[in-house]
This record gives structure tokens, C-alpha cells and sequence, in this order.
């Protein structure tokens, strides 16, 4: 309920009075569990986006390197391209001054999700089993082939044309990473 408040009315408009009405629990239900609306957005934002992680399809086996990484760079895009998550950067960014670590807490959520993805994409377990070398390339991957699309997702720019943009945009980022790529020690996420 929380989570639809916020997407059609926005952070500003949005008040735990009016939640808690809408899911038919107490305010003081509502208060005990969320003592401001920001814990409360904070807590539908992290939700949200580990939603849209869980979503995403598993990277197909039997590829080798470089089409892992175009299927992972892909499936990420499409992720951050999706309405909601798109209404979410838009919200979060929006209430940035007023709630920085709010907005920073959001980003980095995001972030680290989709290193993570990338790292499984690649083979690697976890972050732990990814080693640095891997983990710096994942990092650096995201930054390069998704979050230029997402962040113009969020400024407006048509997800459809996104779309169309995405398996070119994730190549080129590829080819810019290839040293990096062939400088790192991949460990178990060689084929």
C-alpha cells in the first residue's frame, strides 16, 4: 500500500497518517514499525529495488565471457528501465536534499545489487568468492554499460528508445572494459 502511495502521490504528499489509513492498521501499528516517513520509504525503496534483483533472469549457461556479460549488461538495463524503478530514482533523487542518506542509501543499494548480478553473472558465487580483480571489473561494468542508460531513464529520456540502445551500448561498454577484462584474474568464472 505504502509502496502505491508513494508512486502516485510522491514522497511530499505522502504521509503515515494517510498509510496507515489506506492499509487499514493502526497508526500506532504504522509508528511502531516506522518511526518517520522516511524510515518508511527507505524501507518500500530497498524493497523495491531487491524486487526487481530478484526478478531478473539468471545469465543462461554455456556462454562464454563476453556474452555473459552482454546478457548480464542487458537484463540490467532492462531492470532499471521498468516504470517503477524508473518512478523510484525519479522520488528518490527529488527528496535528495531533504534526505541524503536516504538518497545515498538507494544508490548504493542499487549499485552494489547490480555488481552483485554481474559477479553471478560471471560465475562468482558471491562477493566474497569474486576476488578484487573481478569484483573492481563488475563494479566498473555497471558503472560504464547501465547506469548511463538508468540515470537517462530517469531524466526523461524514452525507455523504449532505451531499449533499442541497450545491447549496442553494453557492447561498446565491453570494448572499452576489454583490457580491464583481459587484466583480471577470473577465477572460477572462466568457461
Amino acid at each position: 500500500m505504502a509502496t502505491s502511495l508513494f508512486l502516485d502521490r510522491g514522497f511530499g504528499r505522502t504521509t503515515l497518517d494517510l498509510v496507515a489509513q489506506h492499509a487499514e492498521v493502526g497508526k500506532s501499528s504504522l509508528y511502531a514499525r516506522y518511526p518517520s516517513k522516511g524510515a518508511l520509504f527507505a524501507a518500500v525503496v530497498s524493497r523495491s529495488i531487491q524486487t526487481m534483483f530478484d526478478h531478473l533472469t539468471p545469465v543462461p549457461q554455456g556462454l562464454n565471457l563476453v556474452q555473459r556479460l552482454q546478457a548480464v549488461g542487458e537484463a540490467l538495463i532492462e531492470g532499471m528501465l521498468h516504470p517503477r524503478c524508473v518512478a523510484f530514482m525519479r522520488i528518490t533523487a527529488a527528496e535528495a536534499d531533504n534526505f541524503p542518506d536516504l538518497a545515498l542509501t538507494a544508490y548504493q543499494v542499487s549499485f552494489d545489487g547490480a555488481v552483485l548480478y554481474v559477479l553471478k553473472g560471471l560465475g562468482a558465487a558471491n562477493l566474497a568468492a569474486a576476488g578484487p580483480g573481478l569484483t573492481a571489473l563488475a563494479q566498473r561494468f555497471v558503472e560504464v554499460a547501465v547506469q548511463p542508460l538508468s540515470f537517462q531513464a530517469a531524466f526523461g529520456v524514452d525507455a523504449a528508445l532505451l531499449r533499442q540502445r541497450a545491447s549496442a551500448c553494453v557492447r561498446d561498454a565491453i570494448e572499452l572494459l576489454q583490457e580491464k577484462i583481459a587484466m583480471t584474474d577470473w577465477g572460477q568464472a572462466r568457461t
